[in-house]
């Protein structure tokens, strides 16, 4: 049995692209924003609903440089919530992280710093000297932290990332690729809300030398910028990973190997300049939401309503109209009891003429159990009885 539902008269101005599934055609997209011809390794990503926007070589394992320090940021912050270290324990530097060079927060070996400001010198600055002294001492020792960063990235389901130090200089065997990038962005600020601030620091003091972060997008306050991280190296080229919130949307965007700090920077901007202006979010429906109210047979409960367990939404173009977006359910009527909780019970699918359909599956509000034989015989008579009216 099908059940159709149309939006035709909800929503005016209302376009769905083949882009929205099949990821955004890049010639499209470099026709109108022209920076983004000069880009080999960039990706756009919506947090929520996880719809990619725009996407070029997403995949490929290449040098994070100095974005290597997200990873490092998340390990830390996980051994705080676990409580093996605390924001306010205080550490001795040690001749390894003095000595390192590239960005530094410049350290001095016997300098006794917290962990707070370690994590600022890494996230903000880029401090590579930051790096080696959290890996030493919010773990058992340096190769151990570097066992829990490719621990956590197997968690993370990130299939393309493997690392050899938490800085990002080059090592073989030290890669990542945008999508990851975008999930550990991402991760970072859902498991860890209260230390995402730490993202979007726009500079930091050490020993009196200040230094401001380098990554244009908080330099230049773009609107919603949350926060992010820069990178580079001679392998790795200039990257960037950002996100953006505005009103109802967040936005992750990934930029890598980008051959100077200006066209890194247009790259970036021209992502999330065409992710905002070429799309709104409209809610279909909300999480929990009942969708369909369907027949039980012999149960102790004639219906069971069927639900979503997570909200529905798109990105929509802005930019024209059409009517022929459909949403249907599926499922077969009657079902028969018992029905667990929770049990899947049919499909919902939204469909867009000529495009695709995305199907979502709907789950039993609660549980229906089987009737009493006495009411089963009655149940069975009445359903005779009806069949037996409806045929005269």
């Amino acid at each position: 049995m099908t059940n159709l539902i149309s939006f035709r008269n909800v929503f005016k101005n209302l376009i769905i692209l083949f882009t929205i599934f099949f990821g955004a055609s890049e010639s499209f997209a470099n026709e109108v924003y022209q920076n983004l011809n000069r880009g080999q390794y960039y990706f756009l990503m919506d947090i929520d609903n996880k719809e990619i926007l725009l996407s070029k070589n997403a995949d490929e394992r290449i040098s994070p440089s100095s974005m290597t320090k997200l990873m490092t940021a998340y390990v830390v912050f996980d051994q705080i919530k676990k409580g093996v270290v605390r924001l306010d324990n205080r550490c001795m530097i040690g001749k390894d992280a003095w000595r390192k060079t590239g960005s530094s927060m410049f350290l001095n070996y016997g300098d006794v710093v917290s962990i707070e400001d370690l994590l600022k010198g890494l996230l903000a600055v880029s401090a590579n000297d930051a790096a080696i002294a959290l890996a030493q001492t919010t773990s058992s020792n340096y190769e151990s932290f570097i066992g829990l960063m490719n621990s956590k990235a197997r968690e993370l389901n990130m299939k393309n990332s493997h690392f050899m130090n938490p800085h990002g200089l080059h090592e073989e065997g030290h890669y990542m690729s945008l999508r990851d990038l975008s999930t550990l962005a991402m991760r970072l600020y859902e498991d860890f809300p209260e230390y995402s601030k730490f993202l979007s620091i726009p500079e930091f003091t050490y020993r009196n030398i200040t230094q401001r972060n380098r990554n244009p997008l908080i330099k230049k306050n773009y609107d919603g910028i949350l926060g992010g991280k820069t990178g580079h190296t001679n392998q790795g080229g200039y990257g960037i990973v950002g996100i953006v919130k505005r009103e109802n949307r967040r936005l992750v965007a990934v930029v890598n190997k980008a051959p100077t700090p200006k066209i890194r920077e247009n790259i970036i901007t021209e992502l999330f300049d065409y992710g905002f202006e070429n799309y709104k979010k409209i809610s279909f429906f909300e999480k929990g939401a009942e969708v369909a109210n369907i027949k039980v047979w012999l149960g102790n409960k004639r219906s069971v309503e069927a639900i979503i367990k997570d909200r529905i939404d798109f990105n929509i173009p802005r930019s024209k109209s059409i009517n022929d977006i459909k949403v249907q359910t599926e499922f077969k009527s009657p079902l028969y009891a018992p029905i667990k909780k929770d049990s899947k019970i049919g499909v919902l699918s939204v469909s867009i003429k000529g495009s695709r359909t995305i199907k979502y599956d709907l789950y039993a509000k609660e549980n229906i159990d089987k009737v009493g034989y006495i009411r089963k015989i009655k149940r069975i008579l009445e359903y005779k009885i009806n069949n037996l009216l409806n045929q005269i």
